[in-house]
């Protein structure tokens, strides 16, 4: 029997098992019809058909990719059985391989008829919704399921297909057992075999990738149209299993209570460290911390401004603080910053992109120690806090806008869930391979988008948009007719930067690029009949990574973003706004009190910020740690709860190591009674 077995076993063997991998791709492929044709509203998509088509081929690429990953230790293990020449161990393994394609086939079909009836409930594929099943009322659950004849319809389906399954799995293994010749390997060269199974093990590879871009296949690739439903239609459902079973390990793991943390038995010894903040001294119940009430003005109640606040990708500020001539990132950005109102002392949330949308949408800090709120359950609850809320009763139009895919993070759902009109997304845009990059849409395409809802006369309504760029994003592609002004760049960033980010010449190019797009939008808005009517914020998720290179120092420049606002001349006047302090410390929860206080009177409101025109004396903090406030600041470290101290100089940015002092006591009991503060209150309102 030993001599049976050579190369030529091997290689045959790789041909038996294509068959039972191309029916599995026929039924994927029917499923995905039956998908469309049970879902689909043919009124909206009538005039999409070329988008469906490319979801169909979009579709068969997710399909491939989970076969292929299926396929590996198949593969790895015929590669074993070469290594050993053993044909008793080959014939353990095609034992093995009837019971593992079974087992793996039916499985992935069972999470797919799941995911049918998920899809039926919530009209989304897999979400961390689908442990409820476990963490609500599961009896009535399955009593709710049992009384749904479709369930009956699925189950007879799944059994039917299960027992193809087998009988396909049964077929397989007897072709590898008595494995006849298909191709006769008896005169091949070691090199033409060994060529062979390179080619083998990369076609393995790259089906499982699905892509030859930076990225691998995920659910990213999924937002092809403007239509959310065609969108969903490409996604394999063991996409959205796998990332959703992550997710919830990795939230098991983060089950944490910041008031036991930091060792707080009352909200009233709460409230006694947060009044170190003037604007805390008279709180005396819970309540008066986020509980808040805009000023009452007349002006504002007849004549409600637009209001648009943007959110740029890398917008640090370490950059800007360097531009000049010969370093110019701001290009035709910088006559707006010297116009208008620019807050420097300002701090991001956290390190990525997502702290910040949180943080600026529920008006709340990033919290130490949890996971962010948009990858757990809490994510399908509205907050009192959501930014639109004030806004929609106050009868504005509310848009949230992003310049990816609102597949990631889930943000469709979650800006959905928390209360906005309109959600778009790239999908939303039609546009050339030459105006995408590998995160979305380049920024001049994005502000072409909020250029038409923003003018749309469709929309009587007042308008508050929410935009999100992506433009700064590494690999930082840059369009190839795009003239840069002088980037020289300093020696103070140098030195912050890898020898390999120095290389990288589009680096400074994209952030300047995008920049220079905001200046047009800003420029056209202030030229428009909206000039006088129209708010505009702007803000960074976070300063650019690659300038990593920080000492502790340096603290303050390595975390910080600039805030921009632009108010109208009238608006000004309206609130009587005069001389704006803007050494003010902030951070990106005091972003929407800020425009609150602008743009709407007498409005109740429920954030932990605050408002940045009505407070000489406000604590810039971050969930690393970082606090400052006035002319001093301290770098907690949350491990073991101690803290450095700092002075902190305004014309540099830089800290400088000083003896502590009750000040810095004082701003690390603020600093942990606000995270406990904000993490009752997400716990309280997702009850």
């Amino acid at each position: 029997m030993e001599e049976r077995f050579n190369f030529n076993v091997i290689l045959n063997s790789f041909v038996f098992i294509i068959p039972i991998n191309i029916v599995v791709l026929i039924f994927l492929a029917v499923y995905r019809f039956f998908f469309f044709v049970y879902f689909a509203d043919f009124s909206a998509i009538s005039s999409l058909k070329l988008y469906v088509l490319k979801a169909f081929w979009m579709g068969f690429r997710f399909d491939l990719s989970v076969v292929a990953y299926i396929n590996a230790p198949v593969t790895l293990l015929f590669l074993i059985c070469l290594l050993l020449s053993s044909y008793p161990f080959f014939k353990k393994i095609i034992a093995f391989i009837k019971y593992y394609y079974f087992a793996m086939f039916t499985l992935m079909f069972l999470a797919i008829f799941v995911d049918l009836a998920f899809y039926a409930y919530f009209k989304d594929h897999y979400n961390l919704m689908i442990f409820g099943f476990f963490e609500d009322d599961t009896f009535a659950l399955i009593k709710t399921i049992l009384s749904d004849y479709r369930f009956y319809f699925l189950v007879i389906v799944f059994v039917v297909l299960t027992i193809f399954l087998f009988e396909l799995s049964k077929w397989t293994y007897k072709e590898l057992k008595y494995n006849e010749r298909i191709f006769n390997t008896l005169y091949w060269s070691k090199t033409k075999k060994f060529i062979t199974i390179l080619i083998i093990l990369c076609l393995n590879f790259i089906f499982a990738r699905g892509s030859f871009s930076m990225f691998p296949l995920g659910l990213f690739y999924s937002q092809i149209s403007p239509n959310q439903f065609i969108n969903k239609l490409c996604v394999n459902p063991i996409h959205p299993l796998a990332d959703t079973i992550y997710l919830k390990i990795k939230n098991a793991k983060n089950a944490i209570n910041l008031k036991d943390v930091f060792k707080y038995n009352s909200k009233e010894n709460i409230i006694k460290d947060l009044s170190f903040l003037p604007k805390y001294e008279n709180a005396k119940e819970y309540e008066d911390i986020f509980v808040k009430v805009t000023a009452e003005n007349k002006s504002l109640e007849t004549n409600k401004p637009n209001v648009i606040l943007i959110v740029m990708e890398g917008f640090g500020e370490m950059p800007v603080l360097n531009n000049s001539k010969d370093f110019d990132v701001l290009g035709e950005l910088k006559q707006h910053f010297n116009k208008d109102t620019v807050y420097y002392n300002f701090l991001a949330a956290g390190f990525i992109t997502i702290h910040a949308i949180e943080s600026i949408t529920l008006g709340i800090p990033q919290r130490p120690y949890v996971n962010q709120i948009t990858q757990t359950q809490d994510a399908f609850c509205q907050f009192p806090s959501s930014m639109v809320l004030p806004y929609k009763k106050a009868g504005y139009h509310t848009t949230a806008m992003y310049g990816g895919s609102m597949t990631w993070r889930d943000l469709e759902g979650f800006f959905k869930i928390q209360g906005f009109d309109d959600i778009v997304g790239e999908g939303n845009v039609h546009v050339d391979a030459k105006d995408r990059h590998s995160w979305g849409i380049n920024d001049d395409k994005l502000y072409e988008l909020l250029e038409k809802q923003l003018f749309d006369e469709d929309i009587n309504e007042p308008q508050f948009i929410y935009a999100i760029t992506t433009q700064t994003h590494p690999p930082y592609k840059i369009p190839d007719d795009y003239s840069a002004l002088p980037l020289e760049i300093p020696l103070s960033i140098q030195k912050m930067m890898s020898a390999k980010d120095l290389k990288n010449e589009n680096l400074f190019k994209v952030y300047q690029f995008a920049n220079r797009e905001l200046a047009k939008f800003i420029t056209d808005v202030k030229k428009s009949k909206f000039a006088d009517n129209t708010i505009i914020a702007v803000t960074g998720d976070h300063n650019l990574r690659e300038l990593s290179n920080y000492v502790p120092e340096e603290s303050f420049v390595r975390y910080a973003v600039p805030f921009y606002i632009y108010i109208p001349q009238q608006i000004k006047k309206d609130l009587n706004i005069q001389k704006v302090n803007t050494k003010v410390f902030g951070s990106q929860m005091d972003i929407m009190p800020t425009l609150y206080n602008l743009s709407l009177s007498s409005t109740k409101y429920t954030s932990f910020g605050n408002n940045l025109f009505d407070t000489e004396d406000n604590i810039a903090f971050n969930v690393d740690g970082l606090v400052l406030k006035d002319n001093i600041a301290i770098k907690y470290n949350l491990v073991d709860d101690s803290m450095q101290c700092f002075s902190f100089d305004n014309k540099t940015k830089k800290l400088s190591l000083v003896d502590q002092t009750e000040e810095h006591v004082a701003l690390k009991k603020y600093y942990k009674a606000i995270m406990a503060a904000s993490d009752i209150f997400v716990k309280s309102s997702t009850l």
